[in-house]
């Protein structure tokens, strides 16, 4: 993590606080322009629904604001994959002044503010609230307007950036329900202004007689100030006006519309991590909103997303159903806007455009959404290799595809989170009293997204057969590459500037990272064969220390269950009764009865692992001999997850199972690793003991790094 960054708000004072004054960053927030580096400008407000702000919501607005533009200014570390983790987070150390300093240093209010922040932008965050010197009125904030017909009070304050969801979910607010709501939209660009208008223009005429009515904000920095794009805690910002809006009109609420796949935002590669993987309205921060804002309203105030459980090729059938496809075209999705012309809206290589053109695909509404809109076609133009940004767009635009590819394959839930143990992350968070059912609804929502996705390629192959075949589209061209290597697309890793082990074999996240004798480097996708790779993993670890593989096999089951930092859980996020062996949610598995015997074979399995040492130790061959056929039993009943009835095999054959199950599992993985890298593959072949002894003997000294990579 970078050194500690002091973001002194106001007239705060750094005396006694900051270890570096010449590091501090000073804000200072005005409502007029020419008084502050920041300005905050609330437009187009009625003057029909202004009513008082209460003091601790004008606090809330005016920390988001500073946590926003800090953001903004406080550059990360870091844009590669290497120094995601300590290069890419930052430490931020705010001393801001309001009016109710003892509610905002309370316990529970930091705690709450403190980890959803740190959750949403993969930041440290730290607050000091000290009392405001010299208070002003909310009102310095406001731009009132009344040419907008007000058709009667809002009923639902909606988040709208002028995307295809949040189109969608004023679509449905205002032309399905016919309900009036009041948009509300965060400009971060004048890029945006006038397809904001069209788009509030296209949608009051298909309203009728329930035009929404629509407030804009913008924050305005001193251009010194803009260094960092990344701006995770935009969400943050936008929750808190809302909110703010929603109470002036007397409201308890206010609405997100996202589809689900971006919401829950499981990396799709060892590129997207940490604050890279966009959590803006994650599961887990929208609690955190939702508890920071019943705080400060003191009574419940709800942060919803309708859209929790819809795939963008869902959303975009929203538009359509509704007779709206015809503003599709203007809706802007982009994360890129930096890059924005009059001619091309959308970059084409984001992971926000490469999502956009699978959905309108899947969703049969392309011919609404112009290719030429683009300045990149994701599926039929090459991309310079030499390019590192092009580089990370190609591997993200493969990855994607390839993640869709597995999720079609995966036939149940517990091979879904066992491939993705990130998503045990969000099921507490999402209203189910099981985490086995949530899981499921977690898995229908992806495994509905893949074939939406699959089913969109398998359309764009047919419509470019001639062109594949004849070789007219570039080689690696994302059609060609899918077609040529049937799905299964290689992703060499962004190359940094840091210098790598030449021997890389480990976990990062949910996919193995793979570099053998300083020649490149792979993320490596091992569907259903993880078991495999991490005896190779472990076997690495050790080279030329050779041990029965029993004792791999047990170990390897014992330490399954209960044990997050192999499955990517983290232990908080795991509810009471909810186990996890190998990512796999055994809540709705079994009875209590099941999950006893299991915690009791786990111990058993830890007490002989010491034994056979002594065993050894005292060179006791009988004893090893029966330690060993209890670990195959052992290892049988661990990893079968059942109980131990029903026909006994003598322990010869359990013993001869085991050693079969671990030479079928590193052969399979060897045989997927081989599709990435065929050197390391024939050397893992070569080098790795697969009988009832085990072991890793390569022929000349290699030092692996293996040590998994837990949140990078």
């Amino acid at each position: 993590m970078q050194g500690k960054r002091y973001v002194l708000c106001g007239n705060a004072s750094a005396k006694g606080i900051s270890e570096d004054p010449s590091r501090d960053l000073r804000l200072r927030l005005s409502g007029k322009a020419g008084h502050g580096n920041i300005t905050l400008r609330i437009e187009d407000v009625h003057t029909k629904m202004f009513r008082g702000v209460p003091p601790l919501f004008h606090d809330l607005l005016e920390i988001a604001t500073y946590v926003y533009s800090a953001d903004q200014v406080v550059r990360r570390g870091a844009d590669d994959v290497d120094s995601f983790g300590d290069g890419w987070r930052r430490d931020l150390h705010f001393v801001v002044p309001v009016r109710n300093p003892d509610f905002w240093n309370c316990a529970e209010v930091q705690e709450t503010l403190c980890s959803t922040l740190g959750f949403l932008s993969d930041d440290q965050y730290q607050f000091d609230f000290v009392k405001l010197d010299q208070d002003h009125q909310f009102q310095e904030y406001l731009e009132f307007n009344d040419t907008q017909q007000m058709y009667g009070m809002p009923e639902q304050v909606v988040m709208f950036s002028g995307g295809l969801d949040s189109l969608a979910g004023a679509i449905d607010e205002v032309v399905n329900q016919k309900r009036r709501v009041l948009l509300v939209t965060h400009k971060s660009t004048s890029k945006l202004n006038k397809r904001h208008r069209v788009l509030e223009e296209m949608l009051a005429a298909k309203a009728g007689d329930n035009v929404p009515h629509r407030i804009t904000v913008r924050v305005h920095k001193t251009k010194e100030l803009n260094h960092e794009y990344t701006q995770r805690s935009r969400s943050f910002l936008y929750v808190s006006i809302g909110a703010t809006i929603a109470r002036m009109l007397n409201l308890k609420s206010v609405r997100f519309y996202e589809n689900g796949v971006i919401s829950l935002n499981l990396p799709v590669c060892a590129q997207v991590v940490g604050g890279r993987a966009t959590r803006t309205t994650h599961p887990r921060v929208m609690k955190g909103f939702q508890d920071l804002l019943s705080l400060v309203a003191g009574e419940p105030f709800a942060v919803e997303n309708l859209y929790i459980w819809k795939t963008k090729a869902d959303v975009v059938k929203v538009i359509t159903d509704a007779g709206c496809h015809d503003l599709i075209k203007h809706s802007m999705t982009c994360t890129h806007t930096w890059e924005m012309t009059n001619q091309h809206t959308h970059c084409g290589g984001c992971s926000q455009c490469i999502d956009r053109r699978f959905a309108v695909l899947a969703a049969k509404a392309d011919q609404h959404d112009p290719a030429e809109h683009y300045k990149f076609d994701v599926f039929t133009q090459s991309r310079d290799a030499q390019d590192q940004k092009k580089n990370v767009d190609k591997i993200m635009a493969a990855a994607y595809l390839e993640r869709a590819n597995q999720v079609k394959g995966l036939t149940d839930v517990a091979q879904f989170v066992t491939s993705y143990p990130d998503v045990g992350r969000v099921f507490k968070y999402l209203n189910y009293n099981k985490a086995g059912q949530a899981a499921q609804r977690v898995f229908d929502l992806y495994k509905r997204h893949a074939n939406e996705v699959m089913g969109a390629l398998d359309d764009l192959l047919s419509r470019y057969s001639k062109e594949i075949r004849e070789r007219t589209l570039p080689g690696d061209c994302l059609l060609r590459t899918a077609y040529e290597s049937g799905s299964v697309v290689s992703m060499p890793a962004v190359v940094s500037a840091e210098k790598l082990p030449d021997n890389i074999f480990r976990k990062r996240g949910g996919v193995w990272e793979a570099r053998f004798q300083g020649r490149g480097r792979h993320t490596i996708l091992i569907q259903g064969v993880d078991k495999g790779a991490e005896y190779i993993n472990l076997l690495l670890a050790f080279p030329d220390r050779e041990t029965s593989v029993y004792e791999i096999a047990v170990g390897s089951a014992a330490n399954a269950i209960d044990l997050p930092a192999n499955t990517g859980v983290a232990p908080e996020d795991i509810e009471e009764g909810f186990q996890v062996t190998q990512g796999v949610p055994l809540g709705d598995a079994g009875d209590v009865a099941d999950r006893q015997a299991l915690r009791e074979w786990q111990q058993r399995a830890r007490e002989l692992l010491s034994e056979i040492e002594e065993a050894r130790d005292a060179g006791d061959h009988a004893r090893i001999e029966e330690i060993e056929e209890e670990m195959a039993f052992l290892t049988k009943a661990m990893e079968g997850g059942k109980g131990l009835g029903g026909r006994q095999r003598k322990a010869g054959d359990k013993r001869k199972n085991v050693r079969d199950a671990f030479r079928n599992a590193v052969d399979r993985a060897i045989k997927q690793i081989a599709k990435y890298d065929k050197p390391l593959a024939e050397h893992l072949d070569n080098s790795i003991k697969r009988g009832e002894v085990v072991g890793y003997r390569p022929e000349s000294p290699i030092t692996w790094d293996v040590r998994p990579i837990v949140n990078g």
